[in-house]
């Protein structure tokens, strides 16, 4: 098996599904197809534009569907020629070095010996680096050939592309790449000669999106849209911008020619024209791509929904300072919990100690801290005065607040004093926990990102619920109206902000059931880790 490969088939729709087939058997992440155009005596195209794009859109639709079946990860990327009025189409052989390297070059049998002379592999070694390309495995496919498909006498087929435009638009969130936002990207790019435009999800239209806390950043977004159109047609230019609202350049940009959509997005396509009437703009040509079914989604179709949903509860790895090294005879293992307000962090804390964790409260620790003869007591009367002693010689927490939450200068200084002593206190709480043989310890703290806690744990979870929900959730609880309530949220880091700092989320916005289950495979998936760290110790 091989992480990576390029399928060499020439120009031979026949060959291409059944020799695609055989090549995700032997590759599982990137699959690298690079698509000629076939060619009369003296290099000229053999075939009109409509043929070769109607022709070539349809194996790519079937190809994506195909692999969107018996291989869903495999991250298939054809490679399109530029097709334009001043030059013959080609490959391009501009731009930068692929994304991914090339362990293995595939090819059908019956091909395999004319590969190296063919116009595919010269493409392949100008944007593969030659030590990398001479360390690939050359092999051959073997598999039956299908009949012919019709396409390459010139027989145009009925997916509706039958030329290219100049400059193309299409628009979409485009978070977690997968096999539908592909096609969606390759077909925009096969009819694109010029400029292909792609407007990206952001801000307001995040907001009725599931789980919008945990779409990537715009940033992250535009930069995997341009890696993948660089290595699908390097030869155009890749205009990835963010957008706001439902036109973003479309509404005025006066060189688009044509819009690219698919059915759930086609009635925006009648606004968007709509909008450049009213401008006097020229109305644009609209192509519907398919939708690329899924059996297995909840929306009958490959989503990025469903994409984040899998992701709660699962672990990745992020660039951020953590405690990296765990050995078991130095205490537990430390998991810092954190979550905005009313997130659900206090029902999935229950369920991780019922699970067999070491709770540290840090919540209740905060409230030890004040107590008189703590260390942090006589510093908080130095700081802020007698007037936040009650007449039990106890803070006064409520006048404490009146005066720290109105000037940020005097939160920061009562931040200084009382947050190390929590701290202090926590660690005292993990210190039982390694007498009492625990090999986890949950720490749960709200203000953990802030404190900057999350660097002296393992790891960081956070929990997380839509903002409405959470709205009616303080709203109901602490019987507070809603700007209250959203004053109290603006005080707190961003959802994206935690969400940013998390190594494993959880969304409390379903049933309880459904949390539950988030929290133990997030515990099942933690138990290994820890036992992969065990091992590695000893070794």
């Amino acid at each position: 098996m091989y992480k990576t490969g390029a399928l060499l088939v020439s120009n031979s729709t026949r060959l291409l599904v059944p020799s695609v087939a055989a090549a995700c058997r032997l590759v599982t992440e990137v699959l690298y197809i690079p698509i000629s155009v076939p060619r009369a005596e003296g290099g000229t195209a053999s075939v009109p534009e409509s043929v070769f794009v109607s022709s070539t859109a349809q194996q790519i639709e079937n190809v994506y569907l195909q692999v969107s079946k018996s291989r869903p990860a495999l991250d298939v990327r054809f490679v399109l020629p530029c097709w334009s009025a001043q030059q013959s189409p080609t490959l391009s052989q501009l731009g930068e070095p692929l994304q991914h390297s090339i362990e293995a070059v595939l090819s059908p049998a019956t091909f395999v010996e004319d590969v190296k002379q063919s116009e595919e592999y010269r493409w392949l070694s100008q944007r593969v680096k030659r030590d990398k390309l001479d360390a690939a495995t050359f092999r051959a496919l073997e598999f039956r050939e299908l009949e012919s498909t019709g396409n390459e006498d010139g027989t145009v087929a009925t997916n509706g592309l039958t030329r290219c435009w100049g400059d193309v638009a299409l628009g979409g969130t485009f978070d977690n790449i997968h096999n539908g936002h592909r096609l969606l990207l390759t077909l925009s790019a096969l009819q694109t000669t010029r400029r292909i435009l792609v407007g990206l999800a952001d801000g307001p239209l995040l907001a009725s999106k599931v789980l919008p806390e945990i779409i990537k950043p715009v940033e992250e977004r535009v930069l995997d849209v341009k890696c993948f159109l660089g290595d699908v047609k390097a030869g155009i230019e890749h205009d990835v911008v963010p957008i706001t609202d439902v036109y973003g350049p479309t509404a005025w940009d006066d060189k688009l020619e044509c819009l690219v959509v698919s059915p759930e997005t086609a009635r925006g396509a009648d606004k968007v024209n709509a909008e450049r009437e009213r401008k006097g703009l020229r109305r644009l040509a609209v192509y519907s791509i398919p939708l690329i079914t899924s059996d297995e989604s909840e929306e009958g179709k490959l989503s990025s929904s469903d994409i984040r949903k899998a992701m709660l509860g699962v672990y990745r790895q992020l660039n951020v300072p953590r405690l990296s090294e765990w050995d078991p005879s130095d205490g537990p293992y430390l998991v810092g919990l954190t979550g905005g307000i009313a997130s659900g962090k206090s029902s999935v804390f229950k369920r991780l100690q019922a699970l067999g964790a070491f709770p540290v409260d840090c919540d209740k620790l905060g409230h030890e801290a004040y107590k008189p003869g703590m260390p942090a007591y006589s510093k908080l009367v130095e700081e802020f005065g007698h007037s936040i002693v009650s007449n039990n010689g106890e803070i006064d927490r409520k006048v404490l607040g009146s005066i720290v939450f109105s000037d940020k200068s005097k939160l920061q200084r009562l931040n200084a004093i009382v947050w190390p002593e929590i701290w202090r206190l926590a660690q005292e709480e993990i210190e039982q926990a390694k007498n009492d043989g625990y090999r986890v310890c949950v720490i749960d703290a709200a203000v953990m990102i802030r404190a900057g806690w999350d660097r002296l744990v393992h790891e960081v979870w956070v929990t997380t619920a839509p903002q409405a929900e959470v709205v009616v959730r303080v709203m109901r609880r602490d019987g507070l109206g809603e700007e209250e309530v959203r004053k109290r949220m603006g005080a707190q880091p961003t959802v994206q902000e935690y969400v940013s700092h998390a190594n494993v989320v959880i969304c409390t916005q379903w049933d309880y059931s459904v949390t539950q289950k988030q929290v133990e495979k997030a515990w099942k998936g933690l138990e290994g880790r820890m036992n992969t760290k065990t091992t590695k110790h000893r070794h």
